[in-house]
């Protein structure tokens, strides 16, 4: 693996799964058991298996995020794929449940913003971003066929207006979005993703 291609705002859609049986439980019970099993600050670089040239390659979807929360300030800067794995206050246990057993896991994940701030209202995400973004798609061996999965309705209106790839969206799994996000909602918007 080639680090010098990867940013700090990059990662995988990949997380330690719970051992517990998930197979019946509800999309809230999963969520539960992902958000007791979840560590902060840790990727599985063990999970993350095979080829990365060739992963990359073959990705279908990139999960897009807005920007790392100021939680990033903290992280281990010489250690990658952390974005989307931070403090457990981030809650991104949540995105790791909804995506859990679905064609979504172990997409590539990053942001479409360097900015490192908490406040979604204090990031201005412009057209040169959403242009740097998908040249660094092109420049890791990323598909231009790939879907854009946009967390949140900023990062899809961005996304909608000036990227070249489809994009779809589901909802940001923060906690600030507590009045739109449920997993079953959420697991009905990444069913709908997948539906071709």
């Amino acid at each position: 693996m080639t680090n010098a291609k990867f940013t700090s705002i990059d990662s995988w859609a990949i997380w330690d799964v719970p051992n517990a049986d998930l197979t019946n439980m509800t999309p809230d019970e999963r969520e539960k058991a992902f958000g007791d099993n979840y560590q902060p600050n840790h990727f599985p670089t063990n999970k993350l298996t095979g080829d990365i040239d060739g992963r990359l390659k073959n990705t279908k979807y990139v999960i897009i995020g807005m920007n790392q929360g100021n939680s990033a300030i903290d992280q281990d800067k010489d250690k990658l794929f952390l974005n989307f794995h931070g403090n457990k206050g981030s809650m991104d246990y949540r995105l790791a449940a909804a995506l859990y057993n679905t064609e979504l896991w172990g997409s590539f994940m990053t942001d479409v913003s360097h900015v490192i701030e908490s406040s979604s209202k204090d990031v201005d995400i412009t057209q040169d971003d959403v242009i740097n973004l998908e040249n660094h798609l092109d420049n890791l061996g990323i598909s231009k066929d790939a879907t854009l999965v946009a967390l949140g309705g900023n990062v899809n209106k961005v996304l909608t207006s000036y990227a070249k790839r489809p994009v779809k969206t589901m909802y940001h799994y923060s906690r600030s979005n507590n009045g739109n996000w449920t997993a079953d909602k959420v697991h009905e918007q990444v069913m709908n993703i997948l539906e071709k």
